[in-house]
C-alpha cells in the first residue's frame, strides 16, 4: 500500500463509532485491507470517548459472542 491509499488513523465510521486503524490484513486476491478497532479512550490524554455499550448500540452488536 502506498501512502495515498491509507485512511486516517482515527476516524468516525458511518455508524457513528470512533475507530482507530491498528494494522493491515492480507485479503485473498486483493490489496491489503485496514483493520479497525473501536476507540474507547483518547490515545493522547486518556479521556473516555465512548463505552462498549454505546458501540454495541450503534453497530447492532448484542455482545452474545463475548
Amino acid at each position: 500500500m502506498s501512502g495515498e491509499e491509507f485512511e486516517p488513523l482515527i476516524t468516525a465510521g458511518e455508524d457513528g463509532v470512533l475507530y482507530m486503524s491498528v494494522g493491515l490484513i492480507d485479503l485473498e486476491d486483493e490489496e491489503p485491507g485496514m483493520v479497525d478497532h473501536p476507540l474507547f479512550f483518547c490515545p493522547f490524554c486518556g479521556t473516555k470517548l465512548q463505552t462498549v455499550e454505546e458501540v454495541r448500540a450503534k453497530t447492532g452488536d448484542n455482545g452474545a459472542d463475548d
